[in-house]
């Protein structure tokens, strides 16, 4: 009979935490068919988290990235590593506008042309390109891989 009382408490305790992630996980609830037919119903008021649209950016390789500076006269090249990183070598034509200072920069970026970011491995100049796509830029790519992937030309 121990054993049975265990096997029962550990249901018990599966089924209740299962209900908590179940009821915490951001699902939406659907009215049952009463409520939806007679509004008169009472039914419980639960809010519903609205589903945020995602920013959008293109993330892109070195080749992808080579592409499109080497077509697109109007891409605008934004280096958002330290100034000391882009001393010792950037992509030419780059734009340094570090991370911590493009939120006040991002006037210098123009919104109607397509804009490339990069750092050193990608994971800066992700964030950066999801601010500027949350900014509204619509056409922004982010060098996934970063210069440290780059077998082109730099400069210094």
């Amino acid at each position: 009979m121990s054993s049975l009382r265990k096997y029962l408490v550990v249901a018990a305790i599966i089924v209740s935490i299962a209900y908590v992630v179940g009821c915490s996980s951001g699902q939406t609830v659907v009215p049952d068919q009463d409520v939806l037919q007679n509004p008169s119903v009472s039914q419980p008021s639960q809010t519903v988290p609205q589903a945020q649209p995602q920013a959008a950016y293109q993330n892109v390789d070195a080749a992808k990235a080579k592409e499109l500076i080497d077509s697109d006269k109007n891409l605008q090249l934004i280096d958002v590593r330290e100034e000391y990183e882009f001393a010792e070598g950037y992509i030419p034509g780059a734009k340094l506008i570090p991370i911590d200072q493009l939120t006040s920069r991002m006037n210098e970026i123009d919104k109607n042309k397509p804009v490339l970011v990069y750092c050193a491995v990608g994971s800066r100049s992700a964030s950066a390109a999801e601010v500027l796509a949350q900014s509204g830029y619509t056409n922004v790519y982010n060098f996934a891989t970063g210069i440290s992937s780059w077998p082109y030309e730099t400069q210094k």
